[in-house]
């Protein structure tokens, strides 16, 4: 019976151990980004559209940007990419197509120069996110779903200002 005893408490001190060290390196791979900035975007309900379609942030700045897909229809698949470049619908339009011709493998997110970050694929009521840098330059930067068909009404834009509360 002591030896049972034994045992048994040296197996709860190996599981401890293995847990404790798995924990630690978690917790220190995660905290060796810092992030300056959360971002939260939604869907508009069960509509082809982003709930914010603008959100502003500093130059050089690390954001972590979360997409919480509220939509409740199960063909509300979503993703936020972000693109380097102005929000305009010749490259929304581009990007897009090419997500499509991406597929489901590669989230739909194309191998485009455009593409700064992207987020997984969200399915409805699950959030994802990414953490990136913004770019250095001042200015105004698309991003958009690439899931097929969404591209079209489902863009905004990324405001990067040395102030960003104005």
């Amino acid at each position: 019976m002591r030896h049972l005893f034994t045992i048994t408490l040296i197996t709860f001190a190996l599981v401890l151990t293995g847990c404790g060290s798995s924990e630690s390196s978690d917790a220190t791979s995660s905290s060796s980004t810092t992030v300056d900035r959360t971002v939260t975007l939604h869907p508009k309900k069960n509509l082809l559209k982003y709930k914010e379609t603008e959100f502003t942030v500093a130059p050089g700045e690390t954001i972590k940007l979360v997409f919480e897909n509220t939509a409740t229809s199960p063909s509300m698949l979503h993703n936020v990419v972000v693109l380097n470049t102005e929000p305009k619908k010749e490259v929304l339009w581009r990007v897009g197509e090419a997500g499509v011709a991406a597929g489901e493998d590669q989230e739909y997110v194309p191998d485009d120069e455009a593409v700064l970050t992207a987020t997984p694929m969200a399915d409805p009521g699950e959030t994802v996110s990414v953490t990136f840098t913004v770019p250095e330059e001042p200015g105004a930067y698309g991003y958009l779903c690439t899931f097929p068909g969404h591209y079209v009404s489902m863009y905004g834009t990324m405001h990067v200002r040395t102030d960003p509360s104005t």
